[in-house]
């Protein structure tokens, strides 16, 4: 979950604005608390997602979160909230990390599926089965338009409007990336997906058209992730392109 306040001037002016209280402490409703930590629990342990909503409630009122939740659902971009999130899971990360050395209180990571920031905190938090707590710190190198490589219907959709979708969620596949370096430490590469994109946004197919990770589970984890990824609607007509992602260490 996740989100930003949407307020409509006279006149028909339309603003979003990312609001932070400064009044601490927020106590949510049960019901937001347990649709957080089911959406959450897909894609990291519960240690990590009660961590993550603790941070929440310290600093968003309930509000002004669930309509940053759903702002970011439908791909209207708050970055300094999506940079709260992350440092809040990497914080969370790294305690979760330093309580197993030392307290080895937890033996294993929670099982988790893929996502991407459209499908809520999950896929924020990377998705992919296992937790997220590493020390591993991997890097992932945001595409730029050059790379965003036309195969068909480029009439329907343009560069602009593909990457203001992969440059938000791009950064939510670095969180796979550590948990497989944890996995097999050391290796890098560029995974290129080849995907189709429908006119009402939704990617209807993708594969791997080439990868030098030599890691073929990471591969297909983030072929899962993207391919949850939602575009702008369009009024007709399916678009395919090919973008390569790069993961350095």
């Amino acid at each position: 979950m996740i989100i930003f306040a949407s307020f409509v001037y006279a006149g028909g002016a339309a603003s979003v604005i990312a609001q932070k209280s400064k009044t601490k402490n927020f106590s949510y409703s049960l019901e937001t608390q347990l649709f957080f930590m089911d959406d959450c629990a897909r894609g990291a342990n519960e240690y990590i997602c009660r961590c993550v909503l603790n941070k929440l409630q310290q600093n968003y009122s309930e509000t002004t979160y669930l309509k940053l939740d759903a702002d970011l659902r439908k791909n209207i971009d708050h970055s300094d909230f999506v940079s709260f999130l992350s440092d809040a899971a990497e914080k969370c990360d790294s305690e979760y990390a330093d309580g197993r050395r030392g307290n080895r209180l937890n033996n294993r990571y929670a099982e988790g599926g893929s996502g991407g920031i459209g499908d809520g905190l999950a896929g924020f938090l990377g998705g992919g089965g296992g937790g997220i707590a590493t020390k591993a710190k991997g890097s992932i190198k945001t595409p730029s338009m050059r790379d965003v490589e036309f195969v068909s219907g480029g009439e329907y959709r343009s560069a602009a409007d593909i990457m203001k979708v992969v440059r938000q969620r791009t950064p939510g596949l670095r969180h796979i990336f550590n948990k497989s370096l944890k996995e097999k430490p050391g290796f890098q590469g560029k995974v290129t997906l080849k995907f189709t994109i429908a006119s009402n946004g939704e990617i209807i197919s993708i594969s791997i058209v080439s990868s030098t990770t030599g890691f073929g589970e990471f591969d297909r984890e983030i072929k899962s992730a993207v391919s949850r990824w939602t575009f702008s609607k369009v009024k007709e007509g399916n678009t395919t392109v090919m973008i390569p992602f790069d993961f350095s260490e």
